[in-house]
């Protein structure tokens, strides 16, 4: 049997705990979590995740192993801690479940002798070379939901414009997504212009064929020198300048830190079992390095370090259909 320790770093993405409860069935896995991130596996004593202690719990929004951020493995002497500890507690993998930054952390323990499963996990659905991220659609039904309401809103009292902030940390990917998924007329990305009267511009030249208009903003979409990343509030100062050019008052919603939890849709869950399937399968052939992530309807593992620099960009499909429908400013 193999004993493997398993971490959720960096934000909380739902979901996650169908991966979990996959590979706490395994019989030749011998699995615990550390709550805390990385930090966690120097300052908490470690949980056994049975089978017994992870059933029921797939479908719960409140991880089973709790997440947090941690600068401990970017310095050698934090590395080193950590590769001390896993070794005396004979543990011979590490099972590591976030976003991109505990992606590199996860390759650089690899590289000097820790074997390294990372599953990708945030709602920002931007981690390096892989094509879906779990939490990322549970967040977006969450954004739906919203605008279901705003959607009803414009209707019964048109002559109004709307404004939605969401999360995306540098990515616009959240915001792009469910503008188009969700009928909305502007959208605000950090890939695109984010020049305020620009955007003006163009929600005035909508208004003029429209009874109503609903924006969709990122929140990574500021200047640098006025924000820091995970900032919310730049949808208010964008909307000032909406409402000098235009003279219409700007609806402001900012749904922040609410859509990264709750029950996880049908698409989370399925595709983080199905992850947790193939963390387990890699754990019992001996593999390490590698990160289980998706590319098109396939969920494998993929080398780490061929992946590492590769950024992820925007889904050129939904580029194009925004421009066709001019809902960006460039």
């Amino acid at each position: 049997m193999k004993k493997a320790a398993l971490i959720t770093s960096g934000g909380d993405g739902a979901g996650i705990n169908s991966a979990i409860e996959m590979i706490s069935r395994c019989k030749g896995i011998d699995l615990y979590g550390f709550d805390g991130g990385y930090d966690g596996i120097l300052q908490h004593e470690p949980i056994h995740l049975t089978s017994a202690y992870c059933e029921n719990r797939a479908l719960d929004g409140r991880h089973i192993v709790r997440t947090a951020r941690s600068k401990l493995p970017y310095s050698k002497e934090g590395r080193d801690k950590l590769h001390q500890k896993l070794r005396s507690d004979g543990f011979e993998y590490l099972i590591v479940c976030g976003g991109n930054g505990s992606q590199k952390a996860a390759q650089l323990l690899n590289t000097e002798g820790t074997k390294t499963i990372f599953l990708p996990m945030t709602v920002d659905n931007d981690v390096n070379g892989t094509d879906y991220t779990i939490g990322y659609d549970t967040a977006l039904n969450q954004i739906f939901e919203v605008l279901f309401g705003l959607h009803d809103t414009a209707s019964n009292m048109p002559g109004r414009i709307f404004m939605v902030e969401v999360l995306g940390g540098k990515a616009g990917n959240l915001a792009l997504e469910s503008a188009v998924a969700g009928a909305c007329d502007v959208a605000i990305i950090p890939e695109c212009s984010t020049n305020r009267n620009s955007i003006a511009s163009l929600v005035q030249e909508k208004l003029q064929h429209k009874k109503s208009v609903i924006i969709m903003c990122s929140e990574s979409a500021y200047e640098e020198n006025n924000y820091q990343d995970g900032n919310q509030g730049v949808s208010f100062d964008i909307a000032e300048t909406i409402q000098e050019k235009t003279g219409v008052r700007v609806r402001k919603s900012i749904m922040g830190f609410y859509i990264r939890a709750g029950k996880p849709s049908f698409r989370d869950a399925h595709i983080a079992s199905r992850m947790g399937g193939q963390a387990t399968k890699c754990i019992q052939e001996g593999v390490s390095g590698v990160m289980i992530g998706v590319q098109g309807d396939q969920v494998l593992p993929i080398k780490l370090d061929t992946v590492i620099d590769t950024a992820n960009g925007i889904n050129p499909s939904l580029l194009e259909i925004a421009n066709q429908h001019q809902m960006l400013v460039y």
